[in-house]
């Protein structure tokens, strides 16, 4: 049905957008660790200080003609801290060292989360993650730009490749992943001129009337 058929496509954007938004967070602090390829890409972001991105994500649907697009902005202030508007869902979520806060402003609820390493690892990456990928190799494109190919080793993982586009500075520009059944997520990366700066809510001033889940352990 066309409600299920919505329901199915939330419920990937969801996960792949935890997957953009987080991911050097969670794997550049985590025990395990990537490719050195692709662990200079995270690290070379994870030092960005007050940096405003606008991100579009295009879900390329194997089986279909059709294709979906979302549009967020993230905010990064001194490399650990993150804010990402999700205008199209209504939400915004933070990101400190200690904390994940997912505010739903379209159903007034507000959601806590441990932001360790391992937490973030077991909400994004269920059956794989970019620990399991593999370099196989770097292309200059006609423009200048470079793309570091990988491929994903555990037959498990839900990802079969990952390739990342590098502009000027090395600055991460585009990620291109394919998952398992043919999918592709195409996530552009565009640097705005000035830093959006930005603070974590105050609950019990500003956001009283939310009904409040809290997942940290205690």
């Amino acid at each position: 049905s066309e409600n299920a058929q919505g329901m199915t496509y939330h419920s990937h954007f969801l996960r792949h957008l935890w997957l953009m938004a987080f991911v050097f967070l969670s794997i550049s602090l985590s025990a395990a660790q990537p490719p050195k390829e692709l662990s200079k890409v995270i690290d070379h972001f994870m030092n960005l200080e007050t940096t405003s991105i606008q991100v579009k994500q295009v879900i390329d649907w194997r089986f279909s003609s059709k294709s979906d697009t979302v549009r967020i902005q993230m905010d990064i202030k001194g490399g650990r801290n993150f804010h990402v508007m999700l205008a199209d869902f209504g939400m915004e979520i933070f990101v400190t060292e200690n904390e994940m806060i997912t505010l739903n402003h379209t159903r007034q609820q507000l959601l806590y989360e441990n932001a360790t390493p391992h937490a973030l690892l077991e909400q994004l990456f269920v059956g794989g993650d970019l620990n399991q990928a593999r370099y196989k190799g770097e292309k200059t494109l006609k423009d200048k730009r470079k793309r570091l190919n990988f491929q994903f080793a555990d037959d498990f993982s839900d990802w079969e490749s990952l390739a990342l586009i590098l502009g000027q500075n090395d600055n991460l520009e585009r990620l291109i992943l394919v998952d398992y059944d043919g999918n592709k997520y195409i996530i552009t990366l565009a640097y705005l001129a000035s830093y959006e700066a930005f603070t974590p809510p105050v609950i019990n001033e500003d956001y009283l009337h939310y009904q409040i889940a809290d997942l940290r352990g205690k």
